[in-house]
């Protein structure tokens, strides 16, 4: 009972997390659009804009999840800023990953910290909406012990 109880707040969270964030992706991908001037009636740029979006959208939902588990019920907030950390940079680098930096200037590489920016971005707004959350008692922190349930003061 107490198993299913978490994994139905688990979920609720990854839900909440995967929602702000597809707004929050929804928001950088028109942004991206109208800076490189094109127009969403393109066929190619609509189904890179859904990728990114369904992508942003199951990292945030793994990001809700896994952040509800990361705190519990500690206040330190070194675990909830290294959950963004984490979670942003591995966002970030991963898109980098294919590119050839060697032949790169400074004027050259000031865009490749784009990735890096909106994945903190993202990923924090999140973070920020799941506190809000556990504060308003919408999510139940993680039990730190089996049966336990939820009586600790949340952050």
């Amino acid at each position: 009972m107490v198993i299913d109880q978490e994994r139905i707040e688990s979920v609720k969270a990854g839900t909440i997390a995967a929602a702000v964030g597809t707004a929050i992706s929804l928001i950088f991908v028109a942004l991206d659009s109208v800076l490189a001037g094109d127009s969403f009636l393109v066929q190619a740029v609509l189904m890179r804009a859904i990728q990114r979006l369904a992508i942003a959208a199951v990292c945030c939902f793994l990001f809700g999840v896994t952040y509800r588990y990361i705190i519990r019920q500690d206040p330190n907030p070194h675990l909830r800023s290294g959950a963004v950390g984490a979670f942003a940079l591995t966002r970030s680098l991963s898109q980098l990953e294919g590119l050839d930096l060697s032949a790169l200037g400074l004027a050259e590489a000031w865009p490749l910290g784009l990735p890096i920016a909106e994945s903190f971005g993202l990923f924090l707004t999140v973070r920020l909406v799941l506190d809000l959350g556990l504060k308003q008692r919408w999510l139940q922190p993680f039990s730190t012990t089996p049966g336990q349930r939820h009586q600790a003061e949340r952050p």
